[in-house]
């Protein structure tokens, strides 16, 4: 080894004192560092807004818009007007001719058109003909493969986005309308309120005026006083009368959108039990052909048919009771009742009759399928009977229940809501003719007191007619209470935000990082780090020479001196390089692994296992081992997992991975960034270690290709070329 370390001395001393010399090798030992940061920095954050915002994307909006309940209105322009906002790529709106003409240039990525007929078609869903509208999207793919893809992205995105907004916007939209009459109506609750109480003080006032109108020859002057007084309540109670009536009109509007959505439930629920109870007819139809079964072969086909019939309805039993109870779980959450609880229970009943009537049917198909004795098929027809008849009294306890708790409670509700108002409107119009009656006597009140006693008597008789009249409309107001008044509110004052939310988007995908590496540059650098310490290594072997001087003093210098020597000099500039390409990557990129420390050593290590093996393929094979070298750079690029994931490339490629060093230097650099599992770690370093005592092993294979290629490069450098 002392002769091996001289002659590492003496070629570390030739390239100090050659300035030529010491500064090529300085560029080669930057230009890995180069290569590395380079390629980190391109691939920092590719899928920012910042860079795809970048992206110019042609919109044409052919939308003519369309109207619904007299109401114009163009999605399409409310589509622009969204992507006007959004950042994530360069949306440029433009004519028909002018973007495909830019698609096909290549001055757009991609083209997204919105129809003449997207409004019509979308607002359809209020009709009996919805139709499902299109967006046109084209793409230029010969412009950048990842540019499609990420344009695409932006494509979903968008249809997504749409069918989120309108279903947000829509459901939103009816349940404002519904929580504005509630917020109105429960703002005016005090007014209704009081309004009952404005009615017993209008009859106690209207007493006291026939009282003081039977001392009107005494006290008449007291008795204008009191009409005065009357007269200024009445436009208060004629404002109250008046805003009452509006609200009732848009409730009973609201009882009648009410009305046709329980009409609406009611019809679903029923059709599906129905279609519930006519499938276990079927079931129940086959299972009578079958009572009679033999294992005969000329009726073996035709019982299997039958049970496999019988197992396809039930499997449509199940998914139709499990859809109906889905329908009933929402109905529960938003309006709870024990009728729905009811329903589901019963359906949950038929939903396990179902699944025993299925274990039997694969019973006895099992049975068919091993000739089993005509005993054992009986005896399990007998216990299919049995289920059968349970899962028909089942069904008709899911009609019996859906009448009895859901039907009848749903019209019972619907009834009353529409009973109140319309008690509520006859109270107020008959108030509201009380009151101009009421206007009409207080505008006489300044001349009672030249009334005589005769003219008095006719007032108090129509004031008695008066009262007779409000005692009624009080007795009516008594089904006015606060309690009706705050069932009806809380109807209408659910949450639009949070249940239109829910409706648009009733799943929420929450992104958890598992390392929080977070940008895409920290996860390629392993890859690049890898690369780019291989890279180093290969160029080395290009520019350096494996020849050795002879010493001046004879010493002699065998085949492994030689091949030491030049080791140790090209793993010194290796490992100078990868020292570069860290310290780049840590004080230039900014790049903060979880363990300095680790990733150091991971690279420090592929850069002395790579330095093995590229220099002892060159050693042994001359510039032959520079080309398998470079071969197996193109292998290991994309065979390793470095960027792609292993699992999507090819077979025969993917094959070679747990026999490449890229695998285990990227993952071991991996570790070292994400936060190392010290397992993982230890495995990746012993196995790069292996790679270079296996290549080191083979050495001696020098003296078998020794002549070969030195005859080879011999010819070679006579050619001139």
């Amino acid at each position: 080894m002392k002769t091996v370390f001289r002659m590492l001395k003496m070629d570390l001393q030739n390239i100090i004192k050659s300035f030529p010399v010491f500064m090529t090798i300085l560029a080669f030992c930057l230009i890995p560092a180069c290569y590395a940061l380079m390629n980190i920095n391109a691939s920092w954050d590719p899928y920012s807004e910042a860079n795809t915002g970048r992206l110019p994307i042609a919109v044409v909006n052919k939308d003519e818009g369309s109207s619904i309940n007299g109401k114009n209105i163009n999605l399409g322009s409310q589509i622009i007007n969204e992507l006007r906002r959004n950042k994530s790529m360069d949306w440029v709106m433009i004519d028909e001719w002018q973007g495909n003409y830019g698609l096909n240039i290549g001055k757009y990525y991609a083209l997204i058109e919105i129809p003449q007929d997207f409004s019509r078609k979308l607002l359809s869903i209020t009709t009996s003909h919805p139709e499902k509208p299109n967006i046109i999207y084209r793409s230029n793919e010969k412009l950048n493969p990842a540019a499609t893809k990420i344009t695409n992205t932006a494509k979903s995105s968008l249809a997504d986005e749409i069918k989120t907004s309108f279903i947000g916007i829509s459901s939103k939209e009816i349940l404002k309308r519904l929580n504005s009459i509630g917020i109105r109506l429960n703002d005016n609750k005090p007014e209704i309120l009081e309004l009952k109480s404005t009615l017993e003080d209008s009859i106690l006032t209207i007493e006291n005026t026939k009282k003081y109108l039977g001392e009107v020859s005494e006290n008449s002057k007291k008795m204008g006083i009191y009409l005065n007084q009357l007269k200024k309540d009445i436009p208060k109670l004629s404002n109250k009368i008046n805003n009452l009536q509006h609200i009732i009109t848009q409730e009973k509007s609201l009882s009648q959108s009410t009305r046709q959505t329980v009409n609406s439930a009611r019809d679903n629920l029923s059709s599906g039990i129905n279609e519930i109870q006519s499938l276990n007819t079927q079931v129940q139809s086959l299972l009578s052909g079958l009572e009679h079964v033999s294992n005969e072969s000329e009726n073996l086909n035709i019982e299997n048919s039958s049970i496999e019939k019988i197992i396809d309805i039930d499997n449509s039993i199940i998914k139709k009771i499990q859809s109906n109870i889905a329908v009933l779980n929402s109905i529960d959450n938003i309006l709870p009742s024990n009728g729905a609880r009811e329903l589901i229970s019963a359906l949950t009943r038929m939903e396990n009759s179902i699944d025993i009537e299925k274990g039997y049917v694969d019973y006895m198909k099992q049975l068919l399928s091993n000739n089993a004795s005509k005993d054992s098929m009986n005896s399990v027809m007998d216990q299919l009977s049995t289920t059968a008849d349970d899962a028909a009294s089942n069904a008709l306890e899911l009609s019996n229940t859906l009448y009895s708790s859901i039907i009848d409670p749903l019209n019972v509700i619907d009834s009353n809501i529409d009973n109140d108002l319309n008690n509520y409107n006859g109270i107020l119009q008959s108030v509201k003719s009380v009151v101009s009656q009421l206007n009409s006597l207080a505008d006489t009140g300044a001349s009672i007191s030249e009334i005589s006693i005769q003219q008095a008597g006719q007032i108090s008789k129509r004031l008695g007619d008066i009262e007779e009249k409000l005692n009624e409309l009080s007795d009516k107001m008594k089904v006015v209470d606060e309690k009706s008044l705050n069932n009806i509110i809380d109807i209408m004052e659910k949450n639009p935000d949070q249940i239109s939310n829910l409706l648009s988007s009733p799943v929420e995908l929450k992104n958890v990082q598992l390392y929080n590496l977070g940008l895409f540059g920290y996860a390629v650098t392993p890859f690049y780090t890898t690369l780019s310490i291989w890279v180093g290594v290969l160029l080395l072997g290009i520019i350096l020479t494996l020849k050795c001087r002879k010493f001046k003093d004879g010493t002699k210098i065998n085949m492994a001196h030689r091949y030491f020597e030049k080791l140790f000099l090209f793993m010194t500039l290796s490992l100078i390089q990868t020292s570069i390409v860290l310290f780049g990557e840590f004080f230039i990129m900014g790049i903060k692994p979880t363990s300095k420390i680790t990733m150091t050593a991971v690279a420090l290590t592929s850069s002395i296992t790579f330095t093995i093996i590229i220099f002892t393929l060159i050693a042994i094979f001359g510039n032959v081992g520079k080309g398998i070298s470079a071969i197996l750079m193109i292998l290991q690029l994309f065979g390793t997992g470095g960027i792609y994931p292993i699992e999507i490339i090819s077979s025969r490629l993917a094959a070679l991975e747990p026999f490449l060093p890229f695998t285990y230097s990227i993952n071991g650099l991996r570790e070292a960034m994400a936060g190392p599992d010290l397992n993982n770690l230890f495995r990746m370093l012993v196995i790069l270690v292996c790679f270079g005592i296996g290549f080191l092993l083979l050495m001696p294979l020098k003296k078998v290709f020794h002549k070969f290629i030195g005859q080879m490069e011999s010819e070679f450098q006579k050619s001139g070329l």
